[in-house]
């Protein structure tokens, strides 16, 4: 059987275009990059509360073409760089919801500054709009960890403001560029969909404030969830004054409900007020599924998935699985049939444990010979799909092939297909339709799932040629 090596030779220098790849010719150098979720949730404005911050993250793969590829991911030999297109230090200079984090930022994570001594923003980990991604040498990927990106201002955006403002676009574009570090030579490069989306918290959330006598502001939101909040707990949270100025807020709930995305291991907390023994994730889906004046908004809230996270034109759930059918009565895949509804997930307690491999989905409950959990990363955070990997004694991740969550190829965004064509011709998972993006010797395509990949195999391309079939019945 044909390996998969990581690289430590001598680099090879043609540099990979729109092309598609054939078995002996095309590019020597491939790469392919993906975002970890499908779509980031961010706030419009940070002055009175914050649910999420902007954080976005890429990962990478790099693969030198033979009929034994190679994984190239040796910092000392190459260096793999990035950036969002759309979110130029001029646009969000001139974004008042994003020059709000800014302002913010530093109250609502004390010590940190959202601009370098450069000027250049920064994410919470440091990361750059710009900047070179970090090798995980030892299990053959690249990644780059809380880019700042937010939804660029654009009247052919997709979505809508629920505050009147201008339209936006959530699906940036991320260009991904390899080049040889020694002689600075680009090798390969291609570009992949950065996603941050507003939630839908705001359609909702300004006919309650007008409907406790506040303004339907989000200042007005911010006081009527303090009201309610000390009506269940006795803390009005919209009176903390975190950092001493006489004025409340900005506050965020993750210093009180703990929150594994926000990086921490245990909520940090307010002085003088009590930490949670409630994460984030629980008391937030907990309440409004049983909450009867939610539910009297929208009776469907368990199922309705798309009133609380990106809807408003973006429709963050995209991938491949919403144009599969199951089920009795018949019905193209939801959310809740992966993750289950609302009520389902309170009743099992999963979001005790939010973002773990313990409680998120997995694909092999409903499809065969996946390799989910081959040559696990052991993040800390994610699911079986994200810390997997398989093909070739597990050096390729689950998502360089498939995807993103929620936007698996092929997606019905366009543009996140864009990447799968380039490679292979196809918007179908990287090798179903044919092997030549990494392999020089394998015209044919099909499945990797435990199949034998030797070049001396007699398999045929008439072998595979079931595989999106087959797929779509799964």
């Amino acid at each position: 059987m044909k390996k998969i090596y990581l690289l430590g030779g001598a680099l090879a220098t043609m540099v990979l275009t729109t092309g598609v790849a054939s078995a002996a010719s095309g590019p020597s150098v491939v790469v392919a990059a993906t975002n970890d979720l499908g779509m980031h949730c961010v706030c419009m404005t940070f002055d009175k509360f914050m649910l999420l911050p902007p954080f976005n993250t890429l990962r990478a793969q790099v693969i030198r073409r033979g009929s034994e590829p190679q994984i190239m991911a040796d910092p000392t030999k190459i260096r793999v760089v990035y950036n969002i297109v759309e979110d130029t230090k001029a646009a969000l200079d001139a974004d008042p919801y994003y020059q709000s984090w800014v302002k913010n930022a530093p109250k609502l994570f004390p010590g940190f500054n959202p601009k370098d001594s450069k000027g250049n923003y920064q994410g919470l980990t440091g990361a750059k709009l710009s900047g070179e991604m970090q090798a995980h040498s030892d299990q053959g990927w690249w990644e780059i960890k809380g880019i700042p990106a937010y939804p660029n201002i654009d009247p052919n955006g997709v979505m809508i403001d629920p505050l009147g403002g201008p339209k936006r676009n959530p699906f940036l574009t991320a260009n991904i560029k390899v080049y040889d570090r020694a002689t600075n030579t680009l090798l390969a490069q291609t570009n992949t969909v950065a996603p941050a989306g507003f939630g839908g918290c705001c359609s909702c959330h300004l006919q309650v404030a007008a409907d406790y006598g506040f303004p339907a502001t989000p200042d007005g939101s911010f006081q009527a969830m303090g009201y309610l909040h000390q009506r269940d707990t006795g803390i009005n949270i919209a009176k903390i004054d975190p950092d001493g100025d006489g004025v409340p807020g900005p506050i965020r709930c993750s210093q009180c409900h703990l929150d594994p995305a926000m990086g921490e291991s245990t909520p940090p907390g307010y002085a003088g007020y009590p930490v949670s023994q409630y994460t984030f994730s629980d008391v937030l889906h907990r309440f409004h599924v049983q909450s009867k004046a939610a539910l009297s908004m929208d009776p469907n809230l368990a199922t309705d998935c798309y009133r609380c996270h990106p809807g408003n034109g973006v429709n963050c759930y995209r991938g491949l699985h919403t144009q599969k059918t199951i089920g009795t009565p018949a019905h193209n895949v939801w959310c809740t049939d992966c993750h289950g509804d609302l009520n389902q997930r309170v009743a099992q307690h999963q979001m005790d444990q939010p973002w773990s491999d313990a409680t998120l989905p997995q694909c092999a409950t409903c499809h065969s010979n996946t390799g989910e959990g081959n040559g696990y990363l052991s993040t800390g955070i994610f699911g079986k799909y994200l810390n997997s990997r398989g093909h070739e004694d597990n050096k390729i991740l689950c998502s360089t092939c498939h995807g993103e969550p929620h936007a698996l190829y092929p997606s019905t965004l366009a543009k996140d297909n864009q990447q799968m064509i380039n490679l292979q011709g196809s918007s179908q998972p990287l090798g179903a339709t044919s092997c030549n993006a990494c392999h020089t010797d394998r015209p044919y395509g099909g499945s990797p799932h435990g199949s034998s990949t030797s070049s001396s195999s007699s398999t045929s391309s008439s072998d595979y040629s079931s595989y999106s079939s087959k797929s779509s019945d799964d």
